[in-house]
This record gives structure tokens, sequence and C-alpha cells, in this order.
């Protein structure tokens, strides 16, 4: 199959200045417990998520990267109990990612790089973006550097989700009928010099499907897959 690029806009990806508001605002709301739960039933004993309970608030450390210097910015995340079976989950916001202190715009932004772009390499794509790191304390830059083993990481994470993949695609076509989605999505290719085996293929490949998905969910519902539609598919 012929190596083809996205023809969808990457304006979707959340910019970092907003990131850093949208981490403010959510903490703030997680500590004067005002933010809703947005998890699906209980996995376990399928009590509907109305009657989970506020367990615990949780610090998580955000990396945010603005105007290529990564921020460190702290950040609560809630974790709520199902009353049925005592199981806890911690309900993600938009801007966060099971496991990941580097924030979503920031993973989007350089696996969406690197998938649509036949030659690009991930060393190549760390030396071309790079990002410098604010030191604690007392804000100069460091000289930690973003490892090129972290984009493949991000990508083996982003690759993860073929269910969103299949619940996006029947959401967005009916929502529009005449939505060419699944033709779009089966047209994606990965370059052959991308991967060594067939599972990385598959891996790269929902990868890029799930960026370009993104891309028309947001532009059909005016809003991200990430989390609502995520965590309804098993995203924790």
């Amino acid at each position: 199959m012929i190596y083809n690029k996205s023809t969808v806009s990457s304006k979707h990806i959340l910019q970092p200045l907003s990131t850093v508001s949208q981490i403010e605002s959510y903490t703030e709301k997680v500590r004067r417990g005002q933010n809703p739960c947005g998890l699906p039933p209980c996995s376990c004993c399928h009590v509907t998520s109305d009657d989970f309970s506020r367990h615990e608030k949780r610090r998580r450390k955000f990396f945010v990267s603005v105007e290529q210097i990564v921020q460190v910015v702290i950040g609560l995340l809630c974790r709520w109990k199902c009353p049925g079976c005592g199981k806890t989950f911690t309900d993600y916001p938009e801007f966060a990612l099971p496991y990941k202190r580097y924030t979503l715009p920031t993973i989007m932004s350089f696996t969406h790089r690197y998938v649509n772009d036949e030659p690009m390499t991930y060393r190549k794509l760390v030396k071309k973006e790079a990002l410098g790191y604010e030191s604690q304390g007392n804000g100069d830059i460091n000289e930690r550097q973003l490892v090129h083993t972290t984009i493949f990481r991000w990508i083996t994470t982003m690759g993860s989700f073929p269910k969103i993949i299949r619940k996006g695609q029947d959401l967005i076509n009916q929502a529009n009928p005449a939505s060419t989605i699944c033709r779009d999505l089966a047209g994606l290719s990965v370059s052959i010099k991308k991967y060594l085996s067939t599972e990385r293929k598959k891996l790269l490949r929902d990868c890029r499907q799930i960026l370009y998905l993104e891309g028309i969910y947001q532009l059909t519902f005016k809003t991200s897959i990430f989390p609502k539609l995520a965590t309804t598919c098993g995203f924790s």
C-alpha cells in the first residue's frame, strides 16, 4: 500500500497554554469537590457511576510543553468508589492519559508528527523538536532532553485502543451516514521503514487512525474522544 499523508489538520490538538489553565481549573474543581464523575458503570458489578462516591484525591505531576520548554504543573485527580463491590477508579480529565506525566496534547503532537511523516525517525523527531526542561525551584533550564524511546512508548499507548476506533467510527457514521470515515481510516498506511514486526505495524496504524479519528470526531461532535468516549471503551 502506498504511504499516504493525513488530510486532517492537527489544529484539534490542544494548545499548551490552555492545557496549563485546564490543569489548574480542573484541580480547583477536584479540591472543592465540584468535578462530576465521568466514568462508565462499574466494570465488575455494573453499578452506574451516578452512585459512585468520592474516594480520594491524588496528586499528579504533569509535564506541559510551552514553547518547547517543559514546565512541571502539579494537579489533582479524583478516584471514585463503587458502592456495590468497593472497587475504586481514577477519573481522567481531557488532558491526561493513564500512567503518563506528559499531557495528552504533547503526546498527540509528537505522535502525529511521527506517524504522518514517512521519513521521520524517533531520533530525528526529538532532535528537530528539542525540548528544554525547567529546573525545579529556580526556573532555570537544565540539560535534560526528551529521549527518543519516549516517543516509541507514546505510540504504543496511542495504538492500544482499537475499541475506541471502532466505537468512534460507529458514532460518526450514525451522525453522518454519508461520512467516508471507514474508507479514510482503511486507507491510512504505515511506512515499511517504521516497523520490524506485524505487531508494531498494527500499533503504528492504530495510532495513526486514532489521531485521524480524533480530528473528524471533533469536527462532528465539537468535543474530543478523550476522556468520555475513551473511558466508555475501557480506557484506564
